[in-house]
C-alpha cells in the first residue's frame, strides 16, 4: 500500500498532527471497489469539500469516516481513538458508538422522525446516547433550534416544515451530540437553490466557529469560499487535491477540468 504523510498543515510551514487520519480505505460491494485505497489527513478546524462527479464515492467515503459503512481495509483514527480493518475483522459496538459520537453526520435525505416535534428530534438521541436528562436535553434542543433559526418551529412536526428547515432540524440535531467532526453529504441536494442558500449560510457559520468539517458538495461557490482544501474524488479514489483556487482555477487533472468545465459552464 502507498505511504503517506501523517501531518496537516493549515498554515504553510506548521505541520501538526492529523485531527482526522483516513489510511488506504477500500470498500468493496460485491465486486465493484467503491472506494479503492483513499488515504486523507485532515486537520482540527479544517473545512475540506469532497467534489466529483456523481457516483465518485464521496457519500460512500463519508460513510466508511463514521462507520455507516465498515471498510474492507485501511484504518481510521479520529483524535486518540484508532481502528483498523481488514478482511474477517469488524470493529466492536463500544469502538463503533465511540467514534460516531465524535463525528456527527448530515444527510441528502432529513431523516426526521415524522412523528416527533422538531424539539424532539434534537432531543431524544441525546437522553439516549449521551444520558442526559429530558430537561438538559430540551435545553439544549432550544438552544440549537435557535442557532438554526427555528426556534419558533420547535413544537412544529417534519411534515410542518419545508425542506430547508426540515435540513436545519437536523443540523441541530447532529450538533446536540456535541460533535468534533461534522460530515456532511451533499446537505442542499434536492432543494430550491434560495433554500440551498440558506443551509449553505448554517454551514459557513459553522466553519467561522472553528468546526472541522467535511462536505461532499456540488456547490462550487461554498468550495471556493469556506473550504480550507477542496478533494477531487472520481471512480472511487482521490485524483487531485489543494487550495480551493488553484483546483477551481488551474486543475492539473485532466479527469478534474472536464469536470469543473461540466459544472462551472465552462
Amino acid at each position: 500500500m502507498a505511504t503517506i504523510d501523517t501531518s496537516v498543515s493549515t498554515q504553510p510551514g506548521a505541520p501538526v498532527r492529523p485531527f482526522l487520519l483516513a489510511e488506504n480505505i477500500v470498500k468493496n460491494f460485491g465486486q465493484h471497489r467503491a472506494i479503492d485505497d483513499v488515504s486523507l489527513s485532515v486537520g482540527k478546524g479544517e473545512v475540506i469539500s469532497l467534489i466529483g462527479p456523481s457516483g465518485a464515492g464521496k457519500s460512500t467515503f463519508l460513510r466508511c469516516l463514521n462507520l455507516l459503512e465498515i471498510p474492507d481495509e485501511g484504518a481510521l483514527t479520529l483524535g486518540e481513538q484508532r481502528i483498523e480493518f481488514a478482511p474477517g475483522r469488524a470493529p466492536g459496538r463500544a469502538e463503533m458508538t465511540a467514534l460516531r459520537r465524535r463525528a456527527g453526520m448530515v444527510f441528502q435525505s432529513f431523516n426526521l422522525f415524522p412523528h416527533l416535534t422538531a424539539m424532539r428530534n434534537v432531543q431524544l438521541a441525546q437522553m439516549r446516547v449521551l444520558g442526559r436528562s429530558k430537561d438538559e436535553a430540551g435545553e439544549r434542543a432550544l438552544a440549537l433550534l435557535d442557532r438554526v433559526g427555528l426556534l419558533a418551529k420547535a413544537d412544529a412536526y417534519p411534515s410542518q416544515c419545508s425542506g430547508g428547515q426540515q435540513q436545519r432540524i437536523a443540523i441541530a440535531r447532529a450538533l446536540a451530540m456535541d460533535p468534533e467532526l461534522m460530515l456532511f453529504d451533499e446537505p442542499t441536494s434536492g432543494l430550491d437553490p434560495e433554500v440551498g442558500a440558506e443551509i449553505l449560510t448554517v454551514m459557513r457559520e459553522l466553519a467561522d466557529s472553528g468546526m472541522t468539517m467535511l462536505v461532499a458538495t456540488h456547490e462550487m461557490e461554498f468550495a471556493r469560499q469556506v473550504s480550507d482544501r477542496v478533494i477531487v474524488m472520481v471512480d472511487g479514489a482521490i485524483i487531485e487535491e489543494g487550495a480551493p483556487d488553484q483546483i477551481m482555477s488551474e486543475p492539473g487533472h485532466e479527469r478534474v477540468r472536464k469536470f469543473l468545465s461540466a459544472v462551472l459552464g465552462r
